[in-house]
Order: C-alpha cells, then sequence, then structure tokens
C-alpha cells in the first residue's frame, strides 16, 4: 500500500504542472494546443509510477466457442507474475452495460468474438506478463460461427445469443408510405452497402490504476466519456460510484471508438495486487479490441411527383451489432431519424435492424450512424434529381425543411439554416433556383 500511496502523490504533482510552461520532460494540459504541436502532452501511454506492474489480457483464439476451464494457476507460479483473474475475480456484477446488459467484462461460460477477454495477467515486466498468458491453459470446445446477415437469419443459423439473432429493432411510421409511393411520378430505388471501419486513432487504449490508502481507486486514461467508464468501474466492483476518481489525461484520438473496458480491467488488476497497473493495447489488440464504425445494408426508395416534390420513402437499414449491441441501439435509432435527411416527407416508412453476428462488435464513429444514412438518402436524392431532370440543388431547394415543418417523427423544425445554405451554394454556383432545370 505504501507504493500506492508514493505512485499517487507522483501522478499528483506530475498532472498540475501548468501547460503554458511547457517542461521539457511533457506535460498533461487539454488546452494546451502548442504543446501538441511541440510534442510535449504525456498522453496515458507515456504515464509511469514507481512499482508500476504491467497488465495484459488474455482474449478468446475463437469466436464462437463454450469455455469448459481457464486453468491460470500454472501462470500464477511463474517469476514476476503478481496476479492472473478470470471473471470469477470479479467482485461486481460481470457486465459490461452500454446499452443492454449482453457483454460480459470477461467471458464466463461462452466466448463470442474474438475480441472476448478470458483472463487479465500482472507481472513486474512485459516479458513476464506475456509469458504467463502463454502459461494460461485453455479447455475451450470451438462451436459454429456466423459471420453475415443473411446467414444469421436463416433457420438453422448458429445462435449468438439465446434469445436469437435479432438483437434490436426500431421502427418509424409517418403518415401512409404506399399512399405516398402511388403518387410519385418517379420512384427510384437502391440498396446501399457499407463496410466496417477502424477508427485507427494513433495512440492505442491505455489506462493506469491505482487503490489509494482510504481504499477509493483512481483511474488515469484516454477516454472517450469517463463518466460511462465511472459507471462500469462502479458495476463491476459493486461499490458506489464515488469509490473511484477517472481522470481524462489527453487521448492520442478517438473519434467514437475508445469505448473499452480498459479502465476496468487496470483497476481490478490494481485492487488485487495493490500496486498501480498500467494496461497498454499493442496495435494488434486495438483492432482487435474495440468496436468499428457499424456496417449497413440500407435499402432506400424514394419517391417524387413531376415538379419535384417528394411524396414518400421507405427506407429499411440492417447492421451487422457484432455478438454485443454496444451503443449500437443508439446509433440504429438515430439513423433511422435521420433517414430522409433534412428534407419535408409528407409519408414514411423507416425500420432499423440490429442483428448478432460473431464479427467484432459494430457501434459509432463519427457521427453516430449518420455518415451512413445520409450518403444513402443524398444519393437518392442526386439520382432523383436526373431522373426528374431538375437540377440537384433546386430538388433539394424544393424539399428543404423549413421552420415550422414537421419531420417524419413529428418534431417541428426549428430554425432550420439548410435553405440559406442551399440559396447561398446556387448563387456561387450561378443556379438560379426560380428557374433552372438540369
Amino acid at each position: 500500500m505504501q507504493n500506492g500511496s508514493i505512485a499517487e502523490d507522483s501522478v499528483r504533482s506530475f498532472l498540475s504542472r501548468p501547460g503554458a510552461q511547457l517542461p521539457g520532460e511533457g506535460i498533461v494540459s487539454l488546452r494546451s494546443p502548442l504543446a501538441k504541436a511541440c510534442g510535449q502532452v504525456t498522453y496515458p501511454s507515456d504515464l509511469k509510477l514507481p512499482g508500476m506492474l504491467v497488465g495484459k489480457i488474455l482474449y478468446s483464439p475463437f469466436p464462437h466457442c463454450q469455455i469448459n476451464v481457464i486453468d491460470t494457476e500454472k501462470a500464477k507460479r511463474l517469476p514476476g507474475v503478481r496476479a492472473v483473474l478470470t471473471w470469477k475475480d470479479i467482485p461486481g456484477i460481470n457486465k459490461d452495460i452500454k446499452t443492454i446488459a449482453d457483454q460480459p467484462f470477461l467471458a464466463e461460460d461462452r466466448a463470442r468474438t474474438v475480441m472476448d477477454a478470458l483472463a487479465l495477467v500482472a507481472a513486474e515486466t512485459e516479458e513476464a506478463a506475456s509469458v504467463a498468458l502463454q502459461a494460461i491453459e485453455l479447455d475451450l470446445i470451438p462451436l459454429p460461427a456466423v459471420f453475415d446477415l443473411d446467414a444469421a437469419l436463416t433457420p438453422d443459423a448458429s445462435q449468438v445469443h439465446s434469445n436469437g439473432n435479432r438483437a434490436y429493432e426500431f421502427q418509424i411510421i409517418h403518415g401512409d408510405v404506399k399512399v405516398g409511393l402511388a403518387e410519385a411520378d418517379v420512384v427510384v430505388e437502391n440498396d446501399y452497402v457499407f463496410p466496417w471501419i477502424d477508427h485507427a486513432y494513433l495512440e492505442t487504449e491505455a489506462a493506469l490504476a491505482i487503490l489509494s490508502s482510504d481504499g477509493t481507486i483512481t483511474v488515469w486514461l484516454g477516454s472517450h466519456d469517463i463518466y460511462s467508464d465511472r459507471i462500469g468501474l462502479s458495476v463491476g466492483f459493486g461499490w458506489p460510484e464515488e469509490s473511484f476518481r477517472v481522470v481524462l489525461v489527453p487521448p492520442g484520438g478517438s473519434f467514437g471508438g475508445k469505448h473499452v473496458p480498459v479502465a476496468f480491467f487496470a483497476a481490478l488488476l490494481a485492487y488485487y495486487t495493490e500496486r498501480p497497473v498500467k494496461i497498454q493495447y499493442s496495435r494488434c489488440q486495438s483492432m482487435r479490441g474495440h468496436a468499428k464504425r457499424s456496417p449497413m445494408r440500407i435499402h432506400h426508395k424514394l419517391g417524387a411527383r413531376v415538379d419535384g416534390y417528394i411524396t414518400a420513402a421507405e427506407v429499411h437499414i440492417t447492421s451487422d451489432t457484432g455478438a454485443y449491441v454496444h451503443w449500437a441501439p443508439l446509433i440504429i435509432d438515430f439513423c433511422c431519424i435521420q433517414a430522409t435527411g433534412p428534407y419535408c416527407v409528407p409519408h414514411a416508412w423507416v425500420s432499423g435492424h440490429l442483428i448478432y453476428t460473431n464479427n467484432i462488435v459494430g457501434s459509432g464513429m463519427r457521427g453516430l450512424g449518420t455518415p451512413q444514412v445520409e450518403f444513402a438518402t443524398e444519393s437518392q436524392m442526386d439520382q432523383l434529381a436526373e431522373r426528374l431532370n431538375i437540377h440537384p440543388l433546386k430538388l433539394r431547394w424544393i424539399n428543404a425543411l423549413r421552420e415550422g415543418d414537421s419531420t417524419i417523427t413529428g418534431q417541428l423544425a426549428p430554425g432550420c439554416q439548410f435553405v440559406d445554405t442551399l440559396v447561398a451554394a446556387a448563387q456561387r454556383a450561378g443556379v438560379n433556383l426560380e428557374e433552372d432545370r438540369l
């Protein structure tokens, strides 16, 4: 415990240095762009404390498997190893809760993706920790896995969860889409497919945790949301939130991706070893261990009259959420709400579906699903303009939401500047919105 107290004082002193001074040995400051430009900001991967242990994670070697035994005894006896933990060592609830409690911190009886963690190790050195991971004995039975949306929905598909492979659904019905499509003179119908995309931030995930003499745990990390990290710590330990102090250190990028349980893993190891513990993902672990931009298939049908006014939109969004839903229900909701863009659509039917597979988890990345669905919508608008022989800017101007118009969710549009933007763009492009056709 003495090491912990000394280490905590050291970090407090380190973090209190004023950013404006730009000391040569490096600084931590969220408000110092000059420090970042000069390469003097200290990121989580740079933090070091006296007596600090190295933490490492053992992942499932299979995308889907039954876990019979995780034997850690041999690994625990190795020189330099201070702790080897499994789900049985979690004092609270073994759930990394984002929206739906379907994802464990550490896998119990089954691993559903290669990003599932099986065990944690803390050791004196990087080498000792790596050797300990290899010494953990696993008795696993590979199970059939499903990696494709269509395959996941077949009657004989392997079930990722006991309640089936349909994880979540959301629907918006506005007006009568059949009536609206019947009123259309032109209907454009297309399918759009969006792949997995990794955030690829320069700094991989890292966290440093320490157990203080008063029994509280402090974690320093670069996170996308330290408040949800604190809630996760509270759930996993079964302690009140005030038992944890989560300090945001400038992250080396995130873009919506740094929602991994690295803070909990470091804190759990620090709790059992009573030593400061740092976990730093390798690039391989980062690619394997964090969620990606949700892949989607979007079927989009858009109808309009010859005068350019949209009559109806029918949009069906299907997303591969991987083995767990993570933040994806919020994303699919947002996609559905944004499915008709900033346009006045009198009739709409929009549905969103999340499907479980044994892939790595799909989640948010800058825009919370909006880039995918808006690409589809704007592509439809361009094709509709071509079919109607109307300039693309004019088609958008005709259908743009104006103040007082209703969206497909029934919300009244506020003081939207979309029309002003279109007018300015048209002026710059030399387009007369009152007259121009293609």
